[in-house]
């Protein structure tokens, strides 16, 4: 069966451009309806009807995602979320793909769906992965279904059994799968530690340690596990690891992030630095040593770094948003604006660039301008946003002094 680390090994050979277009398809889906008085610009109220439709609508379940996604694309859960719907929304496809079916993991749809994943942990390499369990349940569910039919027995009295076989007889990876999406983080480690001594292959189930021991704050065995799984990765036949060349760059920032945790900065940058040698196109690296320059208050690094992230994605809102924001930090006004700008172009409901834009326009002295990009994002923000005050006063100062 499938684990995730080998999704992002399979994965990450696509271009990064493959993920830009998955996160915004031709079609656009539908944008769901919410139920009565819900707050319809907040990104988390369609991630959680999207959590709540899963398992009974998985197709409106990915609609909702996508537009959890489009309102808040710095979200990693909602593209890792709506990959886990589309899966299930197709339930023969679902089978073959959890079974390793060659065809299906190499058509394009499924690359399309699967860069959802690997694009999530670009923004966050440590997402909790609570959605795997929905998927393995379900395709438990499929197989004790098919089963029953074709042997003419309960369906229930098959699923007792693969359970029944899944807590006492599946292997230790299975079963810390299993623990992890349950929350049993403690057996998970142990299980997890198992595994590793029976596996031939160990750096999937390094990584997968690694990544709880960071989650859940243990730093040193956290770095300890992903510079193992690296060293393994590194020491593997390619025959043996799929793609594994951009997988060490993700790697990279895995341990990276570990290290900035543990404040060692140093060791961070020379992590990040190595990413990049693995992947030169591999954008996040610059996204994370632009933001170690602007804490070192070294803005000419920190704008260069995101210079290089925006030239390799120049698809991405996010990038162009960081990078104007970044910009204005730095008084640098006229080219904030044309990054903020570019960002809207890209991601017209993602409201966070209009505040930025308006605020940039407002130290130009172009209140009229910055009125009007208050508005909008207020228009479109959500009531929790935290921006919503600094617009609102400057929606009434702007107004005021424009009907004077």
């Amino acid at each position: 069966m499938r684990r995730p680390f080998a999704f992002a090994l399979a994965i990450a050979s696509l271009s990064i451009g493959v993920s830009a277009s998955a996160q915004k398809p031709k079609n656009e889906p539908r944008r769901p309806k919410m139920p009565a008085g819900a707050d319809t610009n907040s990104a988390q109220v369609y991630y959680d009807y999207g959590i709540e439709k899963l398992q009974r609508d998985p197709e409106e379940a990915a609609n909702s995602f996508y537009w959890a996604a489009r309102l808040n694309p710095l979200n990693a859960d909602a593209y890792y979320a709506r990959r886990c719907a589309l899966l299930l929304s197709d339930k023969w496809r679902f089978q073959k793909y959890y079974e390793d079916d060659r065809r299906t993991l190499q058509s394009d749809e499924v690359k399309r769906i699967d860069s959802l994943y690997y694009y999530s942990l670009t923004i966050n390499p440590f997402l909790y992965r609570k959605l795997d369990q929905v998927m393995f349940q379900s395709y438990l569910d499929n197989w004790a279904e098919d089963y029953a039919r074709r042997n003419n027995v309960s369906a229930n009295e098959v699923q007792y059994e693969l359970r029944r076989w899944i807590n006492t007889t599946a292997s230790p990876a299975m079963r810390a799968s299993q623990a992890y999406g349950e929350g049993r983080f403690s057996d998970a480690l142990r299980l997890y530690a198992d595994a590793i001594q029976d596996a031939k292959h160990k750096e999937e189930l390094r990584a997968l340690r690694g990544r709880l021991f960071f989650q859940l704050n243990q730093g040193d065995s956290a770095l300890a596990e992903l510079t193992q799984a690296l060293a393994d990765m590194r020491k593997a036949d390619k025959k043996d690891l799929v793609y594994a060349y951009e997988s060490k760059a993700l790697m990279e920032q895995s341990i990276g992030l570990v290290y900035q945790r543990l404040g060692n900065n140093a060791a961070a940058k020379e992590a990040f630095g190595r990413a990049l040698q693995e992947d030169l196109s591999y954008f996040p690296a610059h996204v994370q040593l632009a933001y170690m320059a602007l804490d070192a208050k070294d803005t000419t690094t920190a704008l260069t770094e995101m210079d290089l992230a925006v030239q390799i994605r120049g698809d991405d809102p996010t990038l162009r948003y960081i990078y104007g924001f970044s910009l204005a930090t730095s008084g640098k006004y006229k080219e904030a604006e044309e990054q903020l700008r570019k960002a809207i172009e890209i991601d017209p409901v993602f409201p966070t660039p209009y505040a930025q834009l308006g605020e940039v326009l407002d130290k130009q002295g172009r209140g009229t301008e910055a009125l009007a990009q208050y508005r909008t994002f207020l228009a479109i923000a959500s009531q929790n946003d935290l921006r919503r005050k600094n617009a609102e006063e400057r929606v009434r100062e702007l107004a005021a002094k424009s009907d004077q």
